[in-house]
């Protein structure tokens, strides 16, 4: 029956098979002592917190399940963990003792112990995203590792979801680790085939589209969140000249050709809230972010001074430096005008340039009124608009570090009305 239980269960999650044995030996066995402390650890959706709930169903434990995000205070963490370990037999309005702090939880749960409430069963707590813990107190990161200790139950324990490694943290007892990997392509594509339409007709074309449409984003992101909202961005457009007419079925090299624009505005904007191929397969640049979405990330001061200058020094060539940040710049020769006009009609079509650090920092400071220090929290604003790939980072020396700037005119421009600066005034004409 267990072996039907777990087959079942890899079949829901394609990929977790070592991971579901692992838990299932840990957590299945009735009688068998439990381990204090599991830390499972991996990437964003890899399917950590669906493989133990799934593990756990297939048992007799008794377990609570308790996102610590939603837990800004001890008691909305602690109390749902009671309510769950004892069946709702924990009440709040009828104890005296409310459950505000990890003594009352260790006092309840050997009560309900001394009681033989807990004797027989395996009891589990599960605490998704676990670093939040901290936020409450430090303590209990460490009281929560040894409450099998503390209780005095021996079939009780603790498992740690996170997205960090578990030498991060601060383990008192010796625990054991599960480490979830990232999704392989097959994996991911047998995960998104259920995405599949009702359609007999479509569903032929929907693999189809799976395996060019991975072949394409799985170089890109490994995410399977991010890798859903893109698949729900495309698909529709790949379909839209088959449902019209316009392009047969059969024919993957015209259906190709007219979802590539649409691809490729995707793929410059992976990660970016709210993008979607419709939204960009028209754009002038593909790199382009709209204005509702640069509003929507709601940058810091700094870092939209940052990324203006770094628009300006990817736009505009290093010898116009001078004369454009430089009061005392001397005169533009006149004969250098018409080629100037010719250099500067094929700019945008070159695309933006690379510049260095130096640079960069020394058309930040033109720019600026006010004249801040150089220090590491303003060189992290630069790091940050990396990270929001508004900028690219290019190779990797440490000492002379390269980016070019990924967004356009238009954006830079509702940038600079919030700050109320002329970028025009900048940019070579």
């Amino acid at each position: 029956m267990a072996s039907e239980t777990i087959e079942s269960l890899n079949e829901m999650t394609p990929g977790r098979q070592k991971q579901i044995e692992l838990l299932f030996n840990l957590l299945g066995t009735p009688g068998d002592p439990l381990p204090a402390s599991v830390y499972v650890y991996g990437d964003a959706a890899t399917g950590k917190t669906q493989v133990i709930q799934g593990v756990l169903s297939l048992t007799s434990a008794r377990f609570a399940l308790v996102n610590c995000v939603e837990c800004y205070t001890a008691r909305l963490l602690l109390e749902p963990i009671l309510q769950k370990l004892l069946d709702d037999g924990y009440n709040n309005e009828d104890s005296a003792d409310k459950c505000d702090n990890m003594m009352v939880l260790v006092k309840q749960l050997r009560i309900a112990a001394h009681k033989g409430q807990l004797a027989d069963d395996h009891c589990v707590i599960v605490l998704d995203n676990c670093e939040r813990l901290f936020e409450l107190g430090d303590h209990y990161f460490v009281a929560f590792q040894k409450l099998q200790e503390l209780t005095s139950l021996s079939n009780l324990c603790v498992i740690f979801i996170s997205q960090i490694l578990p030498e991060k943290f601060c383990t008192v007892v010796p625990y054991i680790r599960i480490f979830f990997p990232q999704y392989n392509k097959d994996d991911i594509l047998n995960i998104l085939m259920r995405e599949t339409p009702d359609s007999e007709d479509e569903k032929d074309l929907f693999k189809q589209f799976l395996v060019f449409f991975l072949d394409t984003f799985y170089l890109a992101t490994r995410d399977l969140n991010e890798l859903k909202h893109q698949m729900i961005a495309i698909y529709p457009k790949y379909v839209e000249p088959v449902k019209t007419g316009r392009i047969k079925p059969t024919d993957t090299h015209g259906l190709y050709k007219n979802i590539a624009p649409h691809i490729r505005a995707c793929l410059n904007n992976v990660y970016l809230p709210g993008i979607g191929g419709t939204e960009n397969a028209n754009s002038k640049s593909e790199t382009v972010l709209t204005t509702k979405i640069l509003q929507s990330l709601d940058l810091p001061y700094y870092a939209k001074y940052f990324l203006i200058a770094a628009f300006l020094a990817s736009y505009n060539s290093p010898k116009e430096d001078k004369r454009l940040f430089l009061k005392n710049h001397g005169k533009k020769k006149k004969r250098l005008v018409q080629d100037q006009k010719k250099e500067n009609a094929s700019k945008e079509l070159l695309g933006p340039k690379i510049f260095t650090l130096d640079r960069l920092l020394a058309i930040f400071y033109a720019i600026m009124e006010e004249k801040t220090p150089l220090n590491a929290n303003l060189l992290a604003q630069i790091s940050s608009l990396v990270e929001l790939r508004l900028l690219v980072k290019l190779g990797e020396d440490l000492d002379k570090p390269k980016y070019k700037c990924a967004v356009g005119i238009e954006c830079v421009e509702a940038i600079s009305r919030t700050l109320d600066f002329n970028v025009r005034k900048y940019m070579v004409h």
